[in-house]
This record gives structure tokens, C-alpha cells and sequence, in this order.
């Protein structure tokens, strides 16, 4: 009993130790099995991932083939907008930004019959020299013209309201040698009483003035007041005072009555040079504008533009 129960004992414990080793053989030819069938699985991730790429690739080229006019057209169209409608615009902003300018533009001339007889004028009084040339070849006789000023005066005075900007182009050659202590006087812009103008030869005695001169070695550029007594110079228009030197310039001029301020802007810097304050008289003031010396130089004056700025709120003008 002993011996057959140990035997089948053996005989069990030898089934559960095949079951066992089978049990194991399977388990793992199950996960062999397993992993085999896992690449597979992954391959074919990654054909449906290249798959789909290239499917939506194909779509696009198809989508813009469909749609190529469309996109042509659109593409002509933004081409277009920056070729001509773009310059149509700035060019409408230019326009606009000039026409809001000329509004304010009028014609400012020499009036004729105040200009001394020793002067010549321009056909159209845009010009005063102190020579007859081709350029101001008329003389002027008039019963109302000056006697002592050796210039003229604008066609237009000012009113306490006034705010007028214009422009002058200068030249004069030197004719003659100059003393070094000699202040011969080349030409000059000024503000000055009506009534007053023609009692001096230049109106920086009594009113306000910028003139050119001889400065020692130099020609120069002064303000002055002729009631203040304020006398400042500005800016060396010419280095050389020598005979043949020829000198050309261009300044603008504004007058604002409603701050009682006469300006000078240097054309060149775009800069305001200088400003005489106190512009006040109880006579109608008006624009002087005179020519000197015509032995020594050769003077001219022209009247480029003039704005009149009276109905806008400007304190001064860079223009």
C-alpha cells in the first residue's frame, strides 16, 4: 500500500509537473505569439500615416487645380491694388495736401506806381532792379512814386489781422571795389508807416528792416528796429566783397499783425533767422522793399508766391 501509494504519488506529482511545464510551453508561445503579431500592427500604423499624408497632398494639388482661376484672379487683383489704386491714393493725398495750400495762395507784385524813378520794373512787377536789363527793362514815372526811397512798395498793406508769408529770390554783383569801412547798403525788405516810407532813403530809421550790406570783408545780413534801436546781425550772406563776386539767395518773410512779429526764414535751413517784435504804428503799415547803389552793385529783387494765412490760427510759418 505504502509502496503503490508512493508510486502514485510519483505518477501525480509527475502529471502536475508536465501540466505545469505545458501550462508554461503555452503561456509563452501565446505572448511569442503576441509580439509577432505586434509588428505587424505598427507597420501598418505607420502605411495609414504616410497613407493619409499623401491623400491629403493629392487633395490640395486636386483642390488647386479646381481652383487655380480663382487664385490667379486674386493674386492679379492684389497686384493690381498696389500697382494703380495705391498711387491713386497718395497721389490724392499730394493733390488734396496742394490744393488745401493753394487756397491760400494770391498774387503779391511790386506796385508800380510807387517805385522810385531811379528804378526798373518787370513787365508783370514781380521784378525791381536798381539797372536796366532785359529782365527789368521798364523805369517808372509816375505823379505818386517815391522821391527819396530808393525802392518800391507791395500792392497789397497790411491790416491788424494780417498774416502774410511770401518769398523773395535775391542776386547782385559787385560792380566795384568796396572800402573796408563802407556799409553800402545792397537791398532790403521791410515794414514800415505809409505815410513814413519815402521821408528816409531806407526804412530801418523808422521802422523794421532786413537789409544786406557791406561788412568790413563781407556782405551781411542785419535786422533792425527803428524804434527799439534793436540793430542784429544775422548771417554772412557773401564771404567775398571783391569786384565780379556774384551772390544769390532766397528768403521768406512772414508777418503776423495779430502777434505784431516780422519774420525772416533762411530758405536754405528751413530755419527762422530772426524775428522783430512791436510791429505797431497808428499809420497803415505796408511792405517796403528797396534796391541800392546801382554804381557799386547790380541788385534785383523778384517776388516769388505769397500766402495769405489771415483766417487760420498759425503763430509762424516754415514754408
Amino acid at each position: 500500500m505504502d509502496v503503490a501509494s508512493d508510486y502514485c504519488g510519483n505518477v501525480k506529482d509527475q502529471r502536475q509537473f508536465n501540466n505545469l511545464q505545458s501550462s508554461a510551453a503555452h503561456v509563452e508561445s501565446v505572448n511569442e505569439s503576441r509580439q509577432v503579431i505586434n509588428v505587424p500592427m505598427q507597420l501598418k500604423e505607420s502605411v495609414v500615416i504616410v497613407s493619409t499624408v499623401s491623400r491629403a497632398n493629392r487633395d490640395i494639388r486636386i483642390r488647386l487645380k479646381q481652383h487655380k482661376w480663382s487664385i490667379l484672379a486674386f493674386v492679379c487683383g492684389v497686384v493690381l491694388a498696389l500697382v494703380i489704386v495705391v498711387p491713386l491714393m497718395v497721389s490724392k493725398f499730394s493733390s488734396t495736401a496742394t490744393d488745401d495750400k493753394a487756397r491760400y495762395l494770391f498774387s503779391l507784385r511790386f506796385d508800380r506806381k510807387s517805385t522810385h524813378s531811379l528804378m526798373f520794373l518787370s513787365n508783370d512787377n514781380t521784378v525791381l532792379g536798381n539797372s536796366f536789363t532785359k529782365e527789368t527793362p521798364i523805369p517808372v514815372n509816375h505823379p505818386e512814386q517815391f522821391n527819396t526811397y530808393k525802392g518800391t512798395i507791395g500792392d497789397r498793406c497790411l491790416t491788424s489781422i494780417s498774416k502774410m508769408y511770401f518769398e523773395i529770390i535775391f542776386l547782385f554783383k559787385i560792380l566795384k571795389s568796396i572800402n573796408h569801412d563802407s556799409t553800402s547798403l545792397v537791398l532790403e525788405v521791410g515794414v514800415a508807416s505809409r505815410e513814413a516810407i519815402d521821408r528816409n532813403h531806407y526804412v530801418g530809421n523808422h521802422g523794421l528792416s532786413f537789409y544786406i550790406n557791406n561788412c568790413n570783408t563781407s556782405i551781411c545780413f542785419i535786422a533792425k528796429h527803428g524804434t527799439t534801436k534793436t540793430r542784429e546781425e544775422i548771417k554772412i550772406i557773401s564771404s567775398s566783397n571783391t569786384v565780379g563776386t556774384v551772390t544769390t539767395g532766397r528768403l521768406g518773410f512772414f508777418v503776423n499783425m495779430e502777434r505784431n512779429e516780422f519774420s525772416v526764414i533762411d530758405k536754405d535751413s528751413s530755419k527762422i533767422l530772426y524775428t522783430l517784435t512791436k510791429v505797431v504804428s497808428a499809420d497803415q503799415l505796408c511792405l517796403a522793399f528797396g534796391v541800392y547803389n546801382p554804381k557799386t552793385f547790380e541788385t534785383k529783387l523778384e517776388i516769388m508766391y505769397a500766402y495769405d494765412f489771415e483766417n487760420i490760427p498759425i503763430i509762424n510759418v516754415i514754408a
